[in-house]
């Protein structure tokens, strides 16, 4: 859900010195040799940020449980039942291994340039650096490309959960009361309180509503899985399937649900153990399967309990009892916590380039109204989409897909450039990634902004 939290503690990591070697693919040996593993991924002195494996793993969860998981069932709609249990799996197969080409380019060049740490849009600053020399001079340009990507997934992020707690807002209010507001105009009245939570410019503040909002979602979460597993209808009518033209969706909704590629090195970088990380069995893997077996189930069963009435957010076909109806407002208020979470990322960026353009007097000042003029932004933005569903596509396919999916192949060529080590294996691997990853991102930026269209087309009528 919060896939930020982590960011803030970026600046913990500590210096790199080795015992322990993780195994590695054998795709990713021409990048790193045996004997320098024992240089790259080693216990790193313990500090009091430090994270213990289990910790991480938490941490890399809870990240991946967000709204997207909640869309899965409508994403299976577009797929098709058994086709869409068929290709989660693969895409989330090729999200993992991206993720652990960034981790091991990561240490590559933080060995090689003698660096304690490094975050993504540095990664592909120094990888673009070593690369020939006709792309040496552009390391600043790929940095700053990495963190326009990042900016837009979070602000896309933030622009999600205005439209996702206006919807559920809507539907308790107009199913339990006599209070009957549009969509428009929830998200409208969302933004007085998200305006007072991004007041707060120091995440520990917010440190203890993240935990309640934690332990509050992970329940709401079980409570709908327990009521999908319970109510399930005959599977024998679902197409096994979906429509073609469809796919594009599913695809954006998945990497938007999956999409953690963002949190792989901040989380990374402050294990007291690496190795824990990266190996076979470690905390990248196993948090991967463990949040891919929920997503199977929430999508597979999502999509059989409600069939083709399934809706954007599985928590809009809930029952229209006091009990689910409370779920709602359950998920509403933990992702009222989230956006300043997800808000701090682009913001934190800013805020670095105020305190070192801007004269000090006027610092405070710029530092708000560029906040507040953000969470406008978003929230005027957010009005704009008239389905969740079409804008957590887009968002996935659009950002998520770059920076999953795009950028680790590029670094790893880079990388084995640097290393002398490109073959003609390393060629084919990378360039069937890519293919792959700019087929989902072109078709699926095409087709959300198709739907999208006609779906104000169908509005206007």
């Amino acid at each position: 859900m919060q896939r930020t939290e982590s960011f803030a503690s970026q600046s913990a990591v500590s210096a790199h010195s080795h015992r322990s070697r993780p195994s590695r693919t054998q795709s990713l040996a021409s990048l790193i040799d045996s004997d320098e593993e024992a240089d790259l991924f080693a216990d790193r002195k313990k500090s009091a940020s430090s994270l213990s494996p289990e910790q991480a793993l938490i941490h890399m969860i809870k990240v991946m449980m967000g709204t997207g998981m909640l869309s899965l069932p409508l994403a299976f709609k577009h797929s098709g039942l058994w086709l869409g249990m068929a290709l989660l799996p693969v895409i989330c197969g090729v999200c993992i291994y991206c993720m652990r080409q960034l981790v091991y380019c990561a240490h590559f060049i933080c060995h090689k340039e003698q660096l304690e740490r490094i975050d993504y849009a540095n990664v592909m600053r120094k990888a673009v650096e070593m690369g020939p020399a006709w792309i040496r001079q552009k390391g600043y340009m790929a940095k700053q490309l990495v963190n326009v990507n990042m900016f837009i997934a979070q602000l896309g992020f933030c622009c999600v959960y205005f439209v996702f707690m206006a919807d559920n807002l809507k539907q308790f209010f107009d199913e339990t009361s006599s209070i009957h507001i549009s969509q428009a105009g929830w998200i409208a009245l969302l933004l007085v309180p998200i305006l007072g939570l991004c007041t707060i410019r120091h995440l520990k503040v917010l440190a203890p509503l993240a935990l309640l909002a934690n332990i509050v979602y992970i329940a709401a979460v079980a409570i709908v899985v327990f009521y999908l597993i319970s109510h399930l209808q005959p599977s024998d009518s679902l197409p096994a399937v979906g429509d073609w033209r469809n796919f594009p969706l599913f695809f954006g909704t998945v990497v938007f649900a999956f999409e953690g590629v963002a949190v792989v090195l901040p989380i990374e970088n402050q294990m007291e153990q690496p190795q824990h990380y990266i190996s076979p069995n470690g905390v990248l893997n196993t948090s991967c399967l463990v949040v891919l077996a929920l997503y199977l189930t929430t999508g597979f069963f999502g999509y059989v309990a409600f069939g083709d009435a399934v809706k954007d957010t599985i928590t809009l076909n809930m029952p229209n009892t006091v009990f689910y109806q409370t779920i709602k407002i359950m998920f509403v208020g933990c992702i009222l916590v989230s956006y300043p979470l997800q808000f701090y990322v682009p913001m934190e960026r800013v805020e670095k380039w105020i305190s070192r353009k801007i004269h000090p007097d006027r610092q405070t000042f710029l530092l708000y109204f560029v906040r507040y003029s953000m969470v406008i932004f978003t929230c005027l933005l957010a009005e704009l989409i008239p389905h969740l569903s079409l804008f957590i596509s887009l968002v996935g396919a659009f950002a998520g897909t770059v920076l999953a999916l795009v950028f680790p192949p590029v670094i790893e060529l880079l990388c084995c450039y640097a290393k002398g080590g490109l073959n003609w294996k390393i060629w084919l691997k990378n360039i069937f990634l890519l293919a792959f990853a700019l087929l989902g991102f072109t078709t699926g930026t095409y087709a959300s902004l198709v739907q999208i269209a006609e779906a104000f087309g169908k509005e206007d009528a």
